[in-house]
């Protein structure tokens, strides 16, 4: 999750879709299936910077406009599967929901053939960065409260996109799509912090849970299935005594702040995801 993206960034992620596209243009990547499987598994991956692994790896741009984490990853452990081949991975950080749809549009061949297609979004939809400095101890009060009014009124305005972009996908696809819920992003029960109280992280762990909520109630009406991660992170947050979210209190504009660690991939959002593969059923 991240601030809202800029007009130049919309138009940067809808240039790196098309890039892509024609980038996968005559066949999928060189990933070969095991040639001891009778059949092969062909997955797709989108979204948001939790789905481009941000805070695992080194930051790597694919293709123009996009940018992921080149580290181990929920994504990289359903690739490895047997029989799963990733043909695409167009998960984009600072990616909206809308631009999350833009992406899958160009990908329309891919997905008419996937068997697999995971993602998380919604999160970029709230102008979630912000409202983090601002709740900070470096911010104000003042506007930390205003940038939580608004993010609690614009749950329905998220709802509603994502619904829209899950309908797209569902039409292009007979794939089982799973959508990636998001960890709370503190760990309240050691009490204040130097850049936030446990008061303010309680308040904006309850809209994440919010936001989580909107999501679920987004996939009513399509055939995606919501993936809950709240209970792997559980105690696994920021300021928690082992946490699994990267932040790094050393330079706050770290692009990969408040996204899970490797750790935090593997141990936390690759079980729960694994738990709705049923490979069998696939392919």
């Amino acid at each position: 999750m991240a601030g809202k993206t800029t007009p130049r960034i919309y138009g940067m992620l809808a240039a790196a879709a098309t890039a892509f596209a024609l980038l996968l243009t005559g066949g999928a990547p060189s990933t070969a299936a095991n040639p001891a499987q009778e059949k092969t598994i062909n997955y797709v991956n989108l979204g948001d910077s939790y789905s481009a692994g941000f805070g695992s790896g080194s930051i790597i741009s694919p293709f123009p406009g996009c940018f992921q984490g080149d580290g181990p990853t929920h994504v990289t452990q359903i690739a490895a599967l047997p029989g799963v081949v990733l043909t695409a991975d167009g998960a984009c950080a600072g990616a909206t929901a809308q631009q999350v749809a833009t992406m899958a549009g160009a990908l329309n061949s891919q997905l008419a053939q996937a068997d697999l297609v995971t993602l998380s979004l919604g999160g970029n939809n709230l102008p979630f960065g912000d409202t983090i400095a601002a709740c900070s101890t470096l911010g104000s009060p003042a506007v930390c409260e205003q940038m939580l009014a608004a993010a609690w009124e614009e749950l329905d305005g998220v709802q509603a996109a994502v619904h829209a972009t899950l309908a797209q996908i569902d039409s292009q696809t007979d794939a089982t799509i799973l959508v990636l819920g998001y960890p709370r992003l503190f760990t309240t029960n050691n009490g204040d912090q130097p850049l936030v109280t446990a008061s303010t992280a309680r308040a904006m762990n309850k809209v994440n849970d919010a936001l989580n909520r909107s999501i679920r109630s987004a996939t009513n009406g399509t055939s995606a299935k919501f993936v809950p991660v709240l209970g792997p992170f559980n105690n696994h947050g920021i300021n928690a005594d082992n946490s699994w979210m990267y932040y790094n209190t050393g330079n706050l504009a770290d692009p990969f702040n408040v996204h899970p660690n490797t750790t935090g991939y593997l141990n936390g959002y690759f079980p729960a995801v694994r738990n709705h593969i049923h490979l069998n059923q696939l392919g």
